[in-house]
């Protein structure tokens, strides 16, 4: 990728738009998103200013992640898919594509059956999670 010399002004209009600090709440790192998006969409024609730009934000997006990541972590199969129902608003019927049936929707998060490799994946597709999180470890 070749860069122009930094333009200080695309650089200013950029962190007055959003301006680069830790990220504290999940309604700034949707803007930080935003932006990044905006920006990662004219990779092949970004400026110096806007390259450098995007490599901070980018870090920051990633460091509040971060934190979700290891609290998930250590999440079962389970609490994982409720959480991501809780977070997502969505209902036991939402899940049936995933599942196969109601009642094995029912089933897991009642505790009576564990996920299979197929459902795993299914979800891990769904909640773009690493499938390994939702594979129980016996």
């Amino acid at each position: 990728m070749e860069m122009s010399t930094f333009d200080d002004k695309t650089y200013e209009k950029l962190v007055k738009r959003f301006p680069l600090r830790p990220i504290r709440s999940d309604e700034q790192n949707f803007q930080a998103a935003e932006i990044c998006d905006s920006l990662t969409d004219k990779l092949d024609r970004l400026s110096a200013a806007e390259s450098d730009y995007l490599e901070v934000l980018a870090d920051l997006i990633i460091k509040y992640e971060a934190r979700f990541d290891e609290e998930l972590s250590e999440m079962t199969p389970r609490q994982l898919i409720q959480y991501f129902i809780a977070q997502d608003g969505l209902a036991q019927k939402d899940l049936v594509p995933e599942f196969g049936s109601a009642s094995r929707v029912s089933e897991f998060l009642k505790g009576d059956r564990r996920l299979s490799l197929e459902q795993a994946k299914r979800l891990s597709d769904r909640f773009r999670v690493n499938i390994s999180a939702l594979i129980d470890s016996f």
